[in-house]
């Protein structure tokens, strides 16, 4: 018996690394198209006004793909649930990042976007603007998190 349990947590742990694997692929791929490496900060408001003006691109398609995969994520929804944001919450503070400094890449991340991907800087991000945080130093936190200089699960602990 107990080497079923060993074998069934073993499998339900490699189930859980293979759909975050497929979740961190896709989503790379989506910040790819959506923000290619090398663009400089007048390309990415470019992007935003152009986006606001026209929004059917390619780069506006990936984006509500992005959304729709962050809207599927369990943690994210959570997240979304408790802090009262919408699908246009999350597009707006993708923008917002995106033209404040957090439009760049970092370990494989495209700041502005994995924000609102992964369930801890989203409710981070929430949280710390409802506590009143000044924006600058909200930016300096995410930064520091995908920058690894704050561990993950001690990002929350930033704000109270």
């Amino acid at each position: 018996m107990y080497q079923f349990c060993v074998l069934t947590d073993r499998v339900g742990i490699l189930s859980n690394f293979s759909r975050s694997w497929k979740k961190s692929s896709k989503l790379r791929e989506l910040e790819l198209k959506i923000a290619p490496p090398g663009r400089g900060v007048t390309d990415i408001i470019a992007d935003v006004r152009n986006s606001l003006n026209t929004g059917a691109n390619e780069r506006a398609q990936a984006l509500e793909e992005f959304l729709d995969l962050c809207q599927a994520d369990d943690g994210v929804r959570q997240v979304m649930e408790t802090e009262q944001l919408t699908r246009e919450d999350l597009r707006h503070i993708y923008r917002r990042l995106a033209v404040n400094g957090l439009g760049q890449w970092v370990h494989g991340h495209y700041v502005a976007l994995s924000t609102i991907a992964y369930a801890e800087p989203l409710q981070y991000l929430a949280k710390a603007e409802r506590g009143e945080v000044a924006r600058l130093e909200i930016a300096g936190k995410l930064l520091a998190y995908w920058e690894n200089r704050i561990a993950h699960g001690d990002l929350l602990r930033q704000v109270r």
